[in-house]
């Protein structure tokens, strides 16, 4: 199996062309003739990411996040970020980056994350068409659990279906929870446009602190999760859509990599 075959199957899966303006997609690294036998999957290209692809003979890293990411003017391989290209390059292992497009394309970030807890028939939260294009994708994904839960028990099994020991909660507590929303990675959702959708519960991935502050004054109860926690749920199932596709190549997910944040 060769780069390019898995490169065109994940723009099946989610086109790079629904990537955001800003983002970076694609092949980060590599050539499109290099043959691939075992693929490592991750969050992140990092330096202990790249030892684990050597160690474990993976010559393909599919990555959530762009391996490249702003403006890129030398490469020097005294710095950490160029000594990650020449371990890559030396050991001719190619990286591909899905970000945006795996988050808004359908069966990918936002509505493995929205199935983790529990959502039924998610609909997108917030209009999106990719540039030049007329298919409404929608960022975010809002859906009903199947039954109104409790607040408490509604915590617990968010905790248990993204594996987290705790999160911050923003905003008053709702009694019973039933209608819930979800957005993947960095939030950015206008919280007036969010308080209309009559939520009970947001579930996010990164807040920062004066839109927090702003949630809570009008009254929009969102749970962050953390960015790692909110996304790494797309791992697994990309995983078993690659080894689905390509049986002669081994898919695994990254055992190495961990949330960059400890909470004591």
């Amino acid at each position: 199996m060769k780069v390019g075959e898995i490169l065109e199957y994940i723009n099946e899966l989610a086109p790079w062309g629904y990537a955001e303006s800003w983002d970076n997609v694609g092949l980060m690294l590599g050539s499109r003739q290099s043959q691939v036998n075992r693929i490592l999957l991750s969050m992140d290209v990092t330096s202990k990411v790249i030892k684990e692809a050597v160690d474990c003979g993976a010559e393909l890293i599919v990555s959530h996040h762009p391996f490249f990411f702003g403006k890129l003017n030398r490469l020097d391989f005294d710095t950490m970020k160029g000594r990650q290209v020449q371990t890559l390059v030396t050991r001719n292992i190619s990286v591909i980056s899905a970000h945006t497009n795996l988050d808004v394309a359908e069966g990918g970030v936002n509505d493995t994350l929205a199935e983790t807890i529990g959502l039924v028939d998610p609909e997108p939260l917030k209009p999106y068409s990719p540039s030049g294009s007329k298919v409404d994708l929608g960022l975010g994904k809002v859906g009903t659990l199947k039954h109104e839960t409790e607040f408490s028990s509604f915590l617990a099994s968010v905790k248990a279906g993204l594996n987290i020991g705790s999160l911050r909660i923003i905003g008053a507590q709702p009694e019973k929870v039933q209608k819930v929303g979800v957005f993947c990675g960095s939030f950015d959702v206008e919280l007036e446009y969010l308080k209309g959708l009559g939520l009970d519960a947001v579930i996010t991935g990164d807040i920062k602190y004066h839109t927090a502050a702003d949630a809570r004054e009008m009254g929009i109860c969102i749970l962050d999760v953390g960015h790692f926690a909110s996304e790494h749920v797309i791992l697994e199932e990309l995983r078993k859509k690659l080894s689905g596709r390509f049986e002669a190549v081994e898919a695994v997910c990254s055992k190495m990599e961990s949330d960059p944040f400890i909470f004591a």
